[in-house]
Formats: structure tokens, sequence, C-alpha cells
């Protein structure tokens, strides 16, 4: 699939990958911090026959640029957000069924704060609406980073996953991500919280949520409570799972977002 290109914010340029009709309800497929849109290109083909599924990836990864000397303050999730409405602008598309993976579903959550009126429906996994971690944790994270790279990041994330071909999938993705972007993105989502966002959001909501993705599981106390107080979100098991969901489980993941997104159409 070829992706397209466009231009969000002075010298940076975002890639794309489009497919399916263009006058169906879009569906918009958000990645986390180190990959890029090629995580999604199984829900590319599935869900391309009925709905115009949107993949950009984010600033810093895959092909998409950075400013020339990138700050933290070009890599805040709202920024990452308004690069994203850029995108909404560009195919003039005014409210999308937001999926987003970890980063990516916390910048479904800064739409659903500020910018609810462009979502039709927000569908998260391997996120939480509420992380606060140590300093000794951040520390230790950016200084893997520092080290490492995005590529020996890659091989880490790639070598806890079961499935060989999905691990070198994700490690091929992270070895092309921008060091600084994913090492700048991390420091700005190590403490936030969309708890309260979420508890008052009119969008309706499916949290998906991945078996062994521990590390997010054990953060989901207050997302759950959240969720709990309202009659239009939904949370949904997804067995054998890990952070990325979607490529180690497609077909139970793909059936949980069609029943939810065919209720919400």
């Amino acid at each position: 699939m070829e992706p397209h290109t466009v231009k969000v914010d002075g010298d940076v340029s975002l890639e794309y990958a489009a497919a399916g009709p263009a006058d169906a309800p879009t569906l918009l497929l958000l990645h986390g911090n180190g990959p890029n849109w090629r995580q999604f290109a199984p829900q590319l083909r599935t869900f391309s026959d009925d709905w115009l599924v949107v993949a950009p990836s984010l600033r810093g990864h895959g092909h998409s640029t950075l400013p020339s000397s990138p700050t933290r303050a070009d890599l805040t999730v709202e920024r990452l957000a308004q690069d994203v409405r850029t995108l909404l602008d560009h195919l003039d598309v005014e409210r999308a069924h937001l999926v987003g993976n970890s980063l990516g579903g916390i910048i479904g959550l800064e739409f659903a704060r500020t910018q609810p009126d462009r979502l039709r429906t927000l569908t998260t996994f391997g996120t939480t609406a509420q992380l606060a971690s140590s300093r000794a944790l951040v520390r230790t994270m950016t200084t893997t980073l520092r080290v490492l790279g995005t590529s020996g990041t890659g091989w880490l994330a790639g070598a806890a996953i079961k499935d060989r071909a999905v691990g070198r999938a994700i490690r091929e993705m992270f070895a092309v991500a921008d060091p600084v972007a994913v090492r700048l993105i991390t420091q700005n989502i190590a403490d936030y919280d969309y708890t309260q966002t979420l508890r008052d959001s009119t969008v309706a909501t499916l949290l998906l949520r991945c078996e062994l993705d521990r590390s997010i599981n054990k953060n989901l106390v207050s997302t759950l409570a959240a969720l709990a107080q309202r009659d239009d979100a939904e949370v949904v098991d997804i067995v054998g799972a890990g952070h990325f969901a979607n490529l180690e489980q497609p077909d139970a993941f793909d059936a949980a977002l069609r029943t939810f997104l065919d209720a919400h159409r």
C-alpha cells in the first residue's frame, strides 16, 4: 500500500495510508510510541470494504518528519493531536471513529477533552487514562533509549511477543522511528490524567483490555472506574494479546472492534 504525505506544521509532514470508499464513515487508526501506520496494515485491508480507513504515522515515526531541532513542546500530546486534526481537515473528514493503541489512545482522549465533536466513537487498547510514572522509571526508560536507540528498544519490545513474525514487524517499525521523538514523547506521557474527561465524555467508548499487557493493566483501576459510571462505554477482554493486540490476536481484535463500530455506525 502506497502512503501519502500531508504537511501539518511548518516543515513537518505526515505520511499516511488510506483505503476504502471516500463516502464511507471514517475509521482513524493511531499507533503508539515507536511503531508507525504499518502497525495497522491488517486493519486497512479487513475494514476497507465498508469504511474509509486512515492510518497516519505520527511525527518522528515511520517516514513522518520533525522540526529541525525538536523540543518537548514539539512532541506533546496536544501537538500530536493537532497534527491529526490537520490531517482530518485535509481529507475533509468532519468526524471519525478513532482507534488508538497506547500513545494513539492518549491522543484519542485528548480529542475527547478538547474536540469531542470530531469523534463518533473512541476505542483504545494498551492505553490507560491515568499514569503517574516515577522519576526513576522515566530516567531508566530514557537512558535505555539513549543507549540502545530505537532499534535496540524495538528489539526488546519485539522479544516480548510470542509470535516471531509480529515481533519482527515491531522491531522493523521501531528501527525507523526517530530516537529523539520517541524519547521526548516518553517524557511527555510519563504523567497525565484524563479520568475526568473519560468520566464526563458523551463519546461512545470501547476499551479493549489485553490479557498479557500487564504493565498497562495494573494501571487501569481509575480508567475502569470512570467507564463504569457510563452507559455508553464497554470493556472487552482480548485473550492471549499483549500491547499490540491488533497484530497478536487480529481475529479477536477485529471482531470486537467491528461489533462495537456496527452498533454505533
